[in-house]
């Protein structure tokens, strides 16, 4: 069960959170787009992403922009593991898909897809023969795109999107420790994602990750995926 922890800003959390248990680690690379406190600056960006790989750590490079030649621009500067598409206003598509290799071959192309009611299975399936992962997530704001939200949605449509897909689906929205093994004994996903509850948030935007939640949700969702043989 791979274990996404979103969305690091400073090098000894992410160092932190790597070590609690995260398979994935995300940050938003400075850009056109999101919470101004939450974007990271490249050479930070940079020093994170060493140490990822040292760790065997994938990197995911969060695209709040709705700008593709920036998140292009972006992908060719970073070379990141996986590159998140989660702006409101764009989506990737096949031509995106083909652009993307052609700037950052070892780069997996991630897209979010916005779980708000049942049209969202065949919008997964619109993405599945071109993406490498799925993200199902909650909520849509225009500094966060789609996510952030804190909230959980219907997990019967994730589980009916995890048998449709061809594609690996992590599961996003609401999790934490409270509900990590619920979600996945229900959904049965190839990963899962954390933002809101495994973080503490402060005045103006800033926030960083509470590393014994991270700990915790690492955990549960190990042993809730070998209690089911995922």
């Amino acid at each position: 069960m791979i274990k996404q922890l979103y969305s690091l800003i400073q090098f000894d959390e992410a160092v932190k959170t790597m070590e609690a248990g995260a398979d994935n680690i995300g940050l938003v690379p400075m850009q056109n787009g999101g919470v101004p406190a939450h974007r990271v600056p490249l050479e930070r960006v940079y020093k994170i992403h060493d140490e990822a790989k040292k760790r065997g750590v994938k990197l995911v490079a969060i695209m709040l922009t709705n700008d593709p030649e920036e998140m292009l621009q972006l992908a060719e500067k970073v070379q990141p593991e996986i590159l998140h598409v989660a702006g409101d206003g764009y989506a990737a598509t096949p031509e995106f898909a083909k652009r993307l290799k052609e700037v950052a071959p070892d780069t997996a192309l991630m897209q979010a897809v916005l779980v708000d009611n049942e049209t969202a299975i065949d919008r997964a399936k619109k993405f599945a023969p071109f993406v490498d992962y799925i993200l199902l997530d909650s909520g849509l704001a225009p500094d966060t795109g789609i996510g952030a939200s804190g909230k959980t949605h219907d997990w019967n449509i994730d589980a009916k999107i995890v048998e449709s897909v061809d594609v690996p689906v992590i599961e996003a929205g609401g999790l934490g420790p409270d509900n990590v093994a619920d979600a996945i004994k229900k959904i049965k996903p190839y990963g899962v994602d954390s933002l809101t509850k495994t973080s503490i948030k402060y005045e103006g935007g800033n926030m960083e990750k509470d590393i014994e939640k991270v700990r915790l949700f690492c955990e549960r969702a190990d042993e809730a995926a070998k209690e089911i043989g995922l």
